[in-house]
């Protein structure tokens, strides 16, 4: 008699932060796809194994932007594993140019829609001083995760493609009075705090009300500065936000820059 595979999908971080990203989706029917690859493909085998996952079952790597603490791993250990990187047009073209890139590639343009094995994958423009950096919502068994990690502000595209996940991954990367009291120079707190820079913990607070409905049921915050904010405070203000927004039945967690997190069932 033949057992049907559990039809779960789940979500963890390898690592996230101004030192290097990396999400893995995973189903136990259709393998894992590895979002951003900003770790050096020795890391990436260590964190994927501390994170239990059989590296022959990954299909593909997603490429969000070309940045380094996204893509620093990714044309080493493609090539190693013989795993396809997707990436964009105008990135996998700047990524060659800096013999960064895999041998395998498929390119796609932001707006594109393709199919990894059972992943619907949908990639959609995020604003952000990188090449062409975009963001993904990736559908598997009937539920939905929609990615951002790096982006000044939620435009109405943005939120468009966010809203309604059953889980979200979403940026919140500094408080804005610790970015403007920390001795970073002027010009990279402008950078920071502009609408092509990170996204700070109030704009990605307040988004929420719009972008979580009945069917939310985790929410992880990602790319957290680790000088210019705080894991706890940060937690502690997204506690209080969901319950003020009824919706503390949300599963939620604030990533860290060198922690793996736990595998959350979406």
């Amino acid at each position: 008699m033949c057992c049907e595979c559990p039809k779960n999908l789940k979500f963890c971080t390898l690592g996230s932060g101004s030192k290097g990203n990396a999400f893995a989706i995973s189903s136990d029917e259709y393998g894992t796809i590895i979002v951003d690859a900003g770790f050096s493909a020795k890391q990436m085998e260590l964190k994927l194994h501390d994170a239990a996952i059989d590296i022959d079952s990954i299909n593909a790597v997603l490429l969000t932007h070309d940045h380094d603490d996204h893509s620093h791993g990714c044309r080493v250990f493609c090539d190693k594993h013989d795993i396809p990187l997707y990436c964009s047009y105008q990135t996998a073209h700047y990524l060659n140019g800096k013999n960064k890139l895999p041998s395998r590639v498929v390119q796609f343009e932001a707006g594109d829609r393709f199919e990894i094995k059972g992943f619907q994958i949908a990639a959609f423009a995020v604003q952000h001083d990188a090449i062409d950096p975009v963001g993904f919502r990736i559908k598997c068994h009937e539920r939905e995760i929609g990615i951002a990690t790096d982006l000044g502000e939620l435009n109405a595209l943005c939120k468009q493609r966010l809203r309604c996940c059953h889980g979200l991954v979403l940026e919140s990367n500094y408080d804005r009075e610790m970015l403007y009291a920390s001795d970073r120079t002027l010009h990279l707190k402008r950078r920071i705090s502009s609408h092509m820079g990170h996204l700070d913990n109030n704009d990605a607070l307040n988004a929420l009300a719009e972008l979580l409905d009945d069917n939310s049921s985790f929410l992880m915050f990602v790319h957290v500065s680790n000088d210019c904010n705080c894991y706890d405070m940060l937690e502690k203000n997204l506690s209080s936000c969901l319950k003020r927004l009824n919706r503390e039945a949300v599963d939620m967690y604030v990533a860290q820059q060198n922690e793996i997190s736990p595998w959350f069932t979406i």
